[in-house]
Order: structure tokens, then C-alpha cells, then sequence
């Protein structure tokens, strides 16, 4: 029942993490199980199911908590799964009333709607975390729509863009993936309720009935048809976890690139600590990107395992339901704790404007080629041009003149004025800033930075 942590170091220990780990330690998948029996007791007993006057003391027996998680813990072990031995239990402390627990019910029907209960648990302040970030993104994004900064192609320069073109980028990702998890999410909640092999059998008749009240008491969907061996919701729900963290990843990739020594763009959120090293008192390293990098490498097999799990036999597989389950809590918990430090990171993330600016001079006017030679094109031909540009990059590389002075020196050519301004040639990336921050509802400023 528990779920062992495999999470960095930092991660481990944000309020998101802990959160999702609480949720689906022994405790909270216990209380998933227990909701689930205490609903289907009310239902039952409004419904005639069973007795009128067993329905509140099984629910009561179920929400009193008391249970002795060790006993439950060697009775699991014994059984191999841990609802028989908790309906016992549960049925111990209720008395007469104890052969009502449980009843219709199969085991795979508390395991599921249990961990679908304790996935909407988890991931509903994840998504909370995941607005602040979108909402940090989106202001971040207004503010340096204008910042220049160098557009690097394979690490190295390409052509100049600006830190909000950059911002907007991560932020268009973030924000379709968030969107992506909620719609997940959505579509796996979704009860289970089908006895021992979906066909409500036990029940007869009633057993439509039973399910729709159910259903509805959990604040749940009813399905059409029972999924016990149609595991698409969750294989659908875990792609979209690990995409999520890939896109929070994506970015931390940036900022940790950005914050190298000879780079300077971007700095974490400064704390007493945080980043340092045990022999290089100077070092100030990238901890939370990292910790939210590996979180997103951790995960990246999760989806594969879910979709293993929808390989199964007939009308109730076997070897899947612990994998899958571990799958998908795990990368559910590192999503957790990958979230509450996005949030963190950008609230604090230091911005060198003047760094930024500064780079785009390391290479003495070469990041500005390819607008050179679009210009040169109208009168060389482009592939003249290129040729032409390849040749003053050459002689700018080996230290000689500079960009301007090389292309007068090899093509007799001079450029307009304010071809090579930062800000050319940004108007189309300007545009798209706008329809980003358009679409998730953020407000398109203009402010100079």
C-alpha cells in the first residue's frame, strides 16, 4: 500500500511532494479504500440494498478510523491485496451489521475508485501550483517582450530574439500540458463498481442503480461499462503527468543553461545554502532546476508501464495492478513536488538584463548573418550571399575585422541602417508573444526593460 520515495533530493522535500506522498501513503490509501466502502454502505442501505439500520454503522465503522495498519499490514501480505482482510476488520468493529460491508463489491472495485479518488486528491493543488506557474510565466512573458538576448541554435548563437519570445515559449508548452493533465484527469474520474467480473451479477437488477448512486455520492462519472481491464483513462492520465513534468523540465533546462558562469542571464532565487558546494565556496548551482530535471527524466517510463497494464487477460488481469499503480503515484508525487518549485523558482528568478545585452556582442556582430543575408540576397542570390557571409563569419572568428568591416572588405558591401539592431526582425516574434499571452488570458503589455 505504501509508495516508496524516489525523488531528489529538494523535491523531496517540498510542500507538494509531501502532500502527494501523504495522500498515497498506507494512511491515505487506507482512507481511499474506507471512503469508498462508506458510500457504498449509504447508498446500499438508501436504496434497500441492505438493511436501513446496517447502512450507518458500517459507514460509521468506516470513518472512525482505529484500524490497526500493522495487523492490516500482515494480513495483506497474507492475502496478497489489502481488501479482504480491511473488509474483515471493518466488519469486526460493526458487529451483527459486519456482513454488509462490502456488499456487491469486488476487490478491484475499492482498489480503483480508491486511486482514482486519491489521484483527484493529489493532483487538484498540483493543478493550483501549475495556475501560480502559468500566471508567474505570463507576467514574466509582458515584462521583457523587449529584453534582447541572443537565440541560440544547438548552443550556440543564431539570431538576436528577446527574453519574453524565450518566456512565451516555455509558457505556450506549460499551459497546453496543464490543460492536457486537467482533461486527463477529468476523464479518469471515473468510478469502478462491477463486482467480480463488471457484470453486477450480485445484484441483479439493482445493480445499475447501485452504481449510478455511487457514482454520484463520490462525485464521480459513471462509466458505461465497467473497466477493470480498460486501463486507457490511466494510461491517458499518466502520459499526461509525465508530459506535464517534461514541460516544466524543458524550461529548467533553460535557466540552469542560462545561469552558467559564462552565460549570467538568469539566477535562481537566492537563499542561505541553497546551491552551494562543499569545496567551492563560489558556486551558486542550479538545485532547482535540477531537482525538477530529474524529476521529469524519473518519470519518463511511467506511461510505458501503464500502457503494459492495459495488456490483460480476459475480465480481470493479473501482474499489472501494483506496477500500475506505482507508475502513476510515483510520477504523480514528482509532478507534486516539480510544481511547488516552478511556482518558486519563477517568483524568485533573478533577470541580468545587462548580461543578456552584453552577449549579444560575443561574436562581434556575427549573430546578425542571416539577416545580412536575406539583405545580400535581393542583389547576390542567396546562395552567393550565404557563401558571402560564410566568409566574413571566417575572418570575424580568427580575430580580424569586425562584422561590418569583414562584409566591406570581401563583398564591397555596406548594410542599412539599423539592420543589425537587436530589436529587428522581432516583429513576428512580438506578435506571437501576443497570442500566447492572448489565449491563456494573461494581459499583453508594453513594457521596456
Amino acid at each position: 500500500m505504501s509508495l516508496a520515495s524516489t525523488a531528489p533530493g529538494l523535491l523531496s522535500q517540498t510542500q507538494g511532494y509531501l502532500r502527494a506522498m501523504s495522500v498515497f501513503g498506507e494512511a491515505g490509501t487506507v482512507d481511499a479504500y474506507l471512503q469508498f466502502e462508506a458510500a457504498l454502505a449509504e447508498v446500499q442501505g438508501r436504496l434497500g440494498i441492505i438493511p436501513a439500520e446496517a447502512a450507518a454503522p458500517v459507514a460509521a465503522a468506516c470513518r472512525s478510523g482505529g484500524l490497526d495498519l500493522d495487523l492490516l499490514r500482515v494480513r495483506s501480505a497474507t492475502v496478497g491485496y489489502p481488501i479482504a482482510p480491511l473488509v474483515e476488520m471493518v466488519a469486526e468493529k460493526v458487529g451483527p451489521h459486519g456482513q454488509w460491508v462490502h456488499y456487491g463489491a469486488t476487490t478491484q472495485d475499492a482498489m480503483d475508485t480508491g486511486q482514482v479518488l486519491q489521484l483527484r486528491a493529489a493532483l487538484g493543488p498540483v493543478l493550483a501550483d501549475l495556475d501560480r506557474t502559468v500566471g508567474l510565466l505570463a507576467d514574466l512573458c509582458a515584462r521583457h517582450r523587449h529584453t534582447p538576448m541572443a537565440g541560440r541554435s544547438k548552443l550556440q548563437h543564431g539570431v538576436p530574439i528577446t527574453f519574453g519570445y524565450k518566456v512565451a515559449v516555455w509558457l505556450d508548452q506549460i499551459a497546453r500540458a496543464r490543460d492536457d493533465l486537467a482533461a486527463a484527469l477529468d476523464a479518469a474520474s471515473v468510478l469502478q463498481f462491477g463486482g467480480a467480473v463488471g457484470t453486477l451479477a450480485s445484484l441483479r437488477d439493482r445493480g445499475m442503480a447501485v452504481r449510478q448512486a455511487l457514482a454520484e455520492r463520490l462525485d464521480l462519472t459513471e462509466p458505461d461499462i465497467s473497466w477493470h481491464v480498460s486501463r486507457d483513462r490511466m494510461a491517458r492520465l499518466t502520459g499526461a503527468v509525465a508530459a506535464m513534468l517534461a514541460a516544466l523540465g524543458r524550461m529548467a533546462v533553460d535557466i540552469a543553461h542560462m545561469m552558467s558562469t559564462e552565460v549570467g542571464e538568469l539566477a535562481e532565487p537566492a537563499a542561505a545554502g541553497r546551491g552551494s558546494s562543499s569545496t567551492m565556496p563560489q558556486k551558486r548551482n542550479p538545485v532547482i532546476c535540477e531537482a525538477m530535471i530529474e524529476a521529469a527524466r524519473t518519470v519518463q517510463g511511467a506511461p510505458a508501464v501503464v500502457l503494459d497494464a492495459m495488456l490483460q487477460e480476459h475480465e480481470r488481469g493479473l501482474g499489472h495492478g501494483y506496477r500500475e499503480r506505482m507508475a502513476i503515484c510515483d510520477a504523480t508525487a514528482q509532478l507534486a513536488g516539480a510544481a511547488t518549485l516552478s511556482a518558486e523558482l519563477l517568483a524568485g528568478l533573478e533577470v541580468n538584463v545587462d548580461r543578456m545585452r552584453a552577449n549579444l556582442d560575443l561574436t562581434g556582430g556575427l549573430i546578425h548573418s542571416e539577416a545580412a543575408m536575406i539583405h545580400l540576397s535581393e542583389k547576390l542570390g542567396r546562395l552567393r550571399a550565404h557563401a558571402v557571409l560564410h566568409e566574413v563569419a571566417h575572418r570575424v572568428g580568427n580575430g580580424g575585422a569586425g562584422f561590418e568591416a569583414a562584409l566591406a572588405e570581401v563583398a564591397g558591401e555596406t548594410l542599412p541602417p539599423g539592420l543589425t539592431d537587436a530589436a529587428a526582425g522581432t516583429d513576428a516574434a512580438a506578435a506571437m508573444i501576443d497570442r500566447v499571452l492572448a489565449r491563456i488570458g494573461g494581459a499583453v503589455r508594453d513594457v521596456a526593460e
